[in-house]
């Protein structure tokens, strides 16, 4: 919820001209009123004055582990048949470079 009452979330922007906030959903700010249009601050009058986003807070979700407690970009946990697949397509390769033709004397 904004502090202005909207029931948005992290839609708090500044002004990057002035600083003043806003919510960028129900278009109240720290201004009597409410701005004109999205894309105009109600202060300054500046247009494009989208600035950056505060008041945010992002969610720190844990790194997944592994029942060993290893992160999930260890080599446990990786899929072991897209290692299988390099490892044939390289035999497949190889074997058809030395099946394919006559056999050289030296």
């Amino acid at each position: 919820m904004c502090r202005w009452g909207c029931p948005t979330v992290d839609t708090t922007y500044m002004c990057k001209w002035c600083g003043t906030r806003y919510c960028r959903a129900c278009l109240r700010g720290e201004f009597t009123g409410v701005m004109p249009e999205p894309a105009r601050c109600r202060k300054c009058n500046q247009k494009k004055c989208q600035g950056e986003r505060v008041e945010y807070v992002a969610s720190k979700l844990p790194p997944s582990t592994d029942k060993k407690g290893r992160g999930m970009s260890s080599k446990s946990a990786r899929s072991s048949k897209s290692a299988k697949s390099s490892k044939s397509s390289k035999s497949k390769k190889g074997s058809a470079k030395r099946k394919s033709g006559k056999k050289k004397k030296k």
